[in-house]
């Protein structure tokens, strides 16, 4: 199950999202080894941004990135408008007892592409955790009252959202009540219920509307012309000085945690304008 499922209230005006992920998580972690604190932190993080652009128009690119001083030096995910997603984590090699994420910053950028502006959010981090975190990005940028439950299981990570319409007028007091029905959710529920049996057993008193579920897929985009790009905009220069020291131009892509060899004639078809098709390693 890799979905995103949105909804609204009939009588209230509060949208929903419910995201739940399981191969598409594996596949964003495959090819690291991370400590479970930062994996179980960067689950959350990949969680978090597909919910936040389920409320966003148009379906642009979104991305959402961590800073701080804390055992978490950066956590970075990008979202696509088709819901294609991939993250990475950056961390210190002593992961004490104390929060991950510290003091630092978090920033939310949408990129509309070719319809409108590009938009960046940026707010000191103010919790011990992610939901807590984005909360207050929410009542501080957005000024959007917003609930995020995020949640992870053995089998893979999922989300809650809830959040009040722009339009509406008071909606704090149905907020509250909603809010603390969503906080009984378990990780084990998110996973393995139907969006409308899970969302029936929760908000039982409340007429729903459920739209059509999204897939969401993994795409890390390190392909062969992404990669032929990045060795164009080293310089010839600093590549064939590569060359003459180690013999080999190797890149390793930070989000699958790939590497790709490239020998000299292969960067002297890219540099002569060209796409080579480096063996992975």
């Amino acid at each position: 199950m890799n979905e995103l499922q949105s909804f609204v209230f009939e009588s209230l005006s509060i949208r929903g999202t419910i995201v739940r992920l399981n191969e598409t998580w594996q596949q964003v972690v495959a090819q690291h080894h991370y400590p479970e604190p930062v994996e179980r932190l960067l689950g959350d993080g990949i969680v978090a941004t597909i919910l936040l652009a389920s409320g966003l128009k148009g379906h642009p690119r979104i991305s959402l990135q961590l800073q701080g001083n804390g055992p978490i030096r950066l956590l970075l995910v990008q979202c696509s408008g088709a819901l294609e997603v991939r993250g990475m984590a950056q961390w210190r090699e002593d992961l004490a007892d104390e929060a991950l994420l510290g003091d630092g910053r978090i920033a939310v950028n949408v990129d509309p592409e070719n319809h409108g502006p590009k938009y960046q959010g940026i707010v000191p981090l103010a919790g011990t955790t992610l939901d807590q975190c984005l909360e207050a990005y929410f009542d501080q940028s957005e000024q959007l009252a917003t609930r995020l439950y995020l949640r992870c299981h053995d089998s893979g990570v999922s989300g809650l959202l809830l959040q009040a319409l722009p339009a509406a007028d008071d909606a704090s007091d149905a907020l509250a009540t909603l809010a603390a029905l969503a906080a009984t959710v378990t990780g084990e529920d998110l996973q393995r219920l139907e969006a409308e049996t899970l969302l029936r057993r929760l908000f039982a008193s409340y007429t729903l509307r459920l739209f059509a579920p999204r897939a969401v897929t993994h795409d890390c985009r390190c392909t062969a012309e992404h990669l032929a790009g990045i060795v164009r905009m080293l310089g010839a220069a600093e590549v064939n000085d590569i060359l003459d020291e180690q013999g080999k131009v190797e890149l390793t892509c930070e989000f699958c945690n790939r590497s790709f060899r490239y020998d000299e004639a292969a960067i002297a078809t890219i540099l002569a304008g060209g796409i080579s098709t480096p063996p992975m390693h």
